[in-house]
């Protein structure tokens, strides 16, 4: 299972990238730019597939993982490239507007092709907020039950002497359905076994514990509703890609309050958020959707593109949204800014990237290890 999560996590951040690149490359090639490169994976380059007519070498990259393009002009402060008629440079603002916001249209058109075919199947809705649940379950799509969800285990409790951790939920006390956190201390006596079922990550387990002389166990807890099933939604073929476009819709808007809170979080308190994942965590996420099946990861699949659109437009330099600013900043100052400096800012934007990443990734290791 192990290996067939890593090929899977391989395969569909590469699709994802592919799918962007192809968005930048099909604009380019239509807007008269010359396209230098277009390559699988990531360099050194192993091998050289192919050259068009046009010039475009196709390769093969050493490093498996995504691809990219690489545009004539596109980087470049050489006067004379700048000017050449086939030069990223040289072409006018709506046109390298295009060729910038294309990639990520082609991320968000891929999100809505997927989700169109999992509503025209049948796939488990996008339960992303508590309102999402609450809609569910109205709608008798989700069906829940009422648990004991263990908040805290006292230090010298009957409880911190066995293996139940925080996070932990009591779906059964004594073979009988889990009771309200305020009738549990009269069904408890002191200083007997008591049994408990308790579900962790999917999996159940039994806990027998004696109560202390008081009849207690020496938890904090409390009442909530846990998740039993969740039936799949499916749409005729000719509603489903409509409903799709309003996922589409509706989970970038959240992806991007979701950023929001993440920035905040990161420059207030220097924190990487709860729930935020780089590589790893995500690795770890597509090991969980290749056990759910192919739905569930055509599912997963939808929400990292409609994730990897969002970020790449947002206003950052070496992102495509930083790129288009110093678009918006030509159209509005009519002027190009300076070649060696928007360089200059990209490169000093890709370090922070990697620099944020390697933070997020150092955060998921030392979650995946606690």
């Amino acid at each position: 299972m192990i290996f067939l999560t890593i090929i899977a996590f391989l395969i569909i951040f590469s699709i994802l990238i592919l799918v962007h690149e192809i968005g930048h490359f099909l604009m380019a090639r239509k807007t008269g730019i010359k396209v230098e490169e277009f390559g699988i994976g990531i360099p050194p380059q192993a091998k050289k597939l192919y050259k068009d007519k046009k010039g475009t070498v196709y390769s093969l990259n050493w490093i498996p993982f995504g691809g990219f393009v690489r545009m004539f002009g596109e980087d470049s402060s050489d006067p004379k490239i700048l000017k050449s008629k086939e030069s990223f440079a040289s072409k006018s603002i709506l046109q390298r507007s295009t060729v910038i916001v294309a990639g990520v249209a082609m991320n968000f058109l891929l999100a809505w092709l997927l989700i169109s075919i999992g509503f025209t199947f049948g796939m488990k809705p996008f339960l992303v907020t508590e309102e999402d649940l609450s809609r569910g379950v109205e709608q008798g799509i989700v069906t829940t039950e009422e648990v004991i969800y263990v908040h805290s285990i006292s230090p010298g409790s009957p409880l911190a002497e066995t293996d139940i951790r925080t996070g932990d939920v009591v779906i059964s006390i004594n073979d009988q359905p889990a009771p309200s956190a305020e009738e549990l201390a009269s069904i408890l006596e002191p200083n007997k076994i008591t049994r408990l079922i308790i579900l962790r990550d999917g999996n159940e387990g039994v806990i027998d514990v004696e109560t202390d002389s008081e009849g207690r166990l020496g938890f904090e807890i409390s009442n909530e509703l846990f998740i039993v099933d969740v039936s799949n939604v499916r749409y005729p073929f000719y509603i489903a890609p409509v409903e799709a476009a309003k996922e589409v819709w509706r989970l970038s808007a959240l992806t991007i309050k979701m950023l929001g809170s993440v920035i905040v979080s990161l420059v207030a308190k220097l924190t990487v958020p709860d729930g935020v994942a780089g590589p790893v965590g995500i690795a770890k996420m597509t090991h969980y959707f290749v056990q759910q099946g192919f739905m569930a990861l055509i599912q997963f699949t939808a929400l990292i593109s409609i994730s990897l659109g969002v970020i790449n437009i947002m206003p950052f330099p070496a992102l495509d949204g930083g790129r288009f600013l110093f678009i918006i900043f030509e159209a509005i100052t009519r002027r190009k800014p300076n070649a060696k400096m928007e360089s200059v800012i990209h490169t000093v934007g890709f370090a922070l990237l990697m620099l944020l990443i390697f933070v997020i990734t150092w955060n998921d290791i030392v979650n995946l290890f606690t």
